[in-house]
């Protein structure tokens, strides 16, 4: 279970989200001159149900140019992420994506696919200071031996629980944003070659 999804804009190595309308990069071009680039990434998007909890990001192109980042996870009864959700984990400030050019790059989107060139779009990522917010039917906030936690009660015998480590800091990172079809892929570098650290499917 994740300590906070504002992971989601840090890790993205950071929001790798790399954009490609039918395979391709959202620009043709290795500068920003494009208007407003980044609003292809526009939209929900979220990934698999994994052991209880449910992730999204919802991405809105602002008049800027940016991106602001809103996550969420949502934490379920069942196994499979059916039903009403119990818990809902949000931040109190949200992230920003900033475009800062095109570039052809190599990317391989499996373990096991061929590595590929594709035209991403760069990116830099500006996370505020913020806190985690937990909230729903079946939360319990509590202390044990000495440190504060939201645990989440999927029945009488199961549970779940999140550490609240209070404020943190503000920070910054880049990265780059890769979209085929509905699929969207947050990738981070790795010995040259741009890797997913998620996948995500259009709501």
């Amino acid at each position: 279970m994740k300590k906070s999804l504002t992971i989601i804009a840090a890790s993205i190595a950071a929001a790798t989200m790399l954009a490609a309308c039918g395979g391709g990069g959202s620009s043709g071009v290795d500068t920003g001159t494009v208007t407003a680039p980044l609003s292809v990434y526009a939209g929900t998007w979220q990934v698999p149900c994994d052991d209880h909890e449910l992730d999204s990001v919802t991405l809105t192109a602002k008049a800027d140019g940016t991106l602001e980042v809103v996550t969420k996870a949502e934490y379920f009864a069942t196994s499979n992420c059916s039903g009403t959700p119990l818990a809902t984990q949000t931040t109190s400030a949200n992230a920003s994506i900033s475009f800062t050019g095109s570039a052809d790059s190599p990317i391989k989107l499996t373990a096991s696919g061929a590595t590929t060139t594709v035209k991403l779009d760069k990116v830099n990522v500006a996370i505020p200071s913020y806190k985690t917010l937990i909230t729903g039917s079946a939360v319990q906030y509590l202390t044990e031996l000495g440190q504060a936690k939201w645990c989440i009660n999927f029945s009488a015998s199961s549970r779940s629980c999140i550490l609240d480590t209070g404020t943190e800091p503000a920070s910054a990172t880049s990265g780059a944003m890769y979209i085929n079809g509905n699929t969207l892929y947050l990738l981070s570098l790795a010995n040259g070659i741009w890797v997913p650290d998620e996948t995500y499917t259009r709501k």
